[in-house]
């Protein structure tokens, strides 16, 4: 027997009739039953980014993070069967909604990523669409409601979280919560894939990848289907770390995978899989003034680290650590 409490807002009347969301009190036996029906997650970037997902996209800023999303979009409309040596399953429309930069920034990164492209760009069949707004995302919900009815997107970039957000305090984890809550409602209206780009957070170039390095409120990530990080390498200038981090639907991976930004294309070019990412995140990244490296000696006694861990990474006596954490 299945009981369902239905609950709507105004969002409903885009819906033809249909609620907002369906809460339901079902057996744990029908529960498996119905799970044999359902079909594997198909793959928009193989085990990075998956079908009906809402994924957390972090970056340093000036890594490409935005380039990389319009990239992801251009490859999924047109039915481009890969890139970066990762298979995509799944074509369709997609849609870019650019909350931080003007439209025509936008347009000439497009007209570059248009020149010279690794394999034929191809909209025939599909189309990749850029929205750009000022407002925030609760003022946008409607319009961008509207536009995905018609258009049906498989995937959605929101670019980015903290402009989106721009009356929610990002520290702050309720109204994260319920910023997160609404990006969630989106997607299981929608019936489509959400990436929300983010930054990571303030002197963590010298640690490896893991979900603590994003910006403000946890709670994103608690709440988000996975993540996945674009950070800089101490190798090369146009290196680039491309990393996921923790997934519900399949396995993680202690894997990176090496880009490379073409600085004349703006594409991202595949060079290796399976990199030992401590090859390519090092101590000299470490902050140079008191102040900051005070900042980080907290915040990796926050994530656990000893006292004699955090010294050696910052290279200083475990009795200066030890006053900065006292002060």
């Amino acid at each position: 027997m299945t009981t369902k409490i239905n609950h709507s807002n105004g969002f409903s009347n885009h819906l033809n009739g249909n609620v907002l969301s369906k809460s339901s009190l079902q057996g744990m036996e029908e529960l498996a039953k119905h799970g044999k029906t359902l079909l594997p997650l198909k793959r928009l970037l193989g085990n990075y980014i998956l079908e009906n997902s809402a994924i957390i996209f972090a970056a340093e800023r000036g890594t490409g993070k935005t380039l990389l999303g319009l990239q992801v979009c251009i490859a999924i409309s047109s039915e481009w069967e890969s890139i970066w040596n990762e298979p995509i399953e799944y074509h369709g429309n997609t849609l870019f909604i650019n909350c931080e930069l003007s439209e025509d920034v936008i347009s000439r990164r497009l007209s570059k990523l248009f020149e010279a492209p690794p394999q034929e760009i191809n909209f025939k069949k599909y189309q990749s669409y850029v929205y750009t707004t000022k407002n925030g995302l609760d003022e946008e919900a409607e319009t961008i409601i509207e536009m995905s009815l018609i258009h049906k997107p498989v995937l959605i970039v929101l670019d980015n979280f903290r402009v989106a957000f721009l009356n929610a305090d990002t520290n702050n984890n309720k109204e994260v919560a319920k910023a997160m809550h609404l990006i969630l409602t989106l997607r299981d209206m929608l019936n489509t894939t959400i990436i929300i780009t983010d930054h990571t957070r303030k002197h963590t170039r010298h640690l490896l990848t893991e979900s603590d390095l994003q910006s403000g409120s946890g709670v994103k990530s608690d709440l988000t289907d996975s993540d996945m990080f674009l950070r800089k390498s101490k190798q090369d200038v146009q290196y680039r770390i491309f990393k996921r981090s923790k997934s519900r639907h399949c396995e993680e991976s202690d894997g990176a995978k090496l880009l490379k930004l073409n600085a004349d294309s703006l594409w991202f070019n595949f060079l290796e899989d399976n990199i030992d990412e401590s090859q390519h995140i090092g101590n000299e990244t470490i902050p140079v003034t008191k102040e900051d490296q005070m900042d980080l000696a907290k915040e990796l006694r926050d994530k656990g680290k000893s006292l004699e861990e955090i010294a050696k990474i910052l290279n200083k006596g475990k009795t200066t650590i030890h006053r900065w954490l006292n002060e």
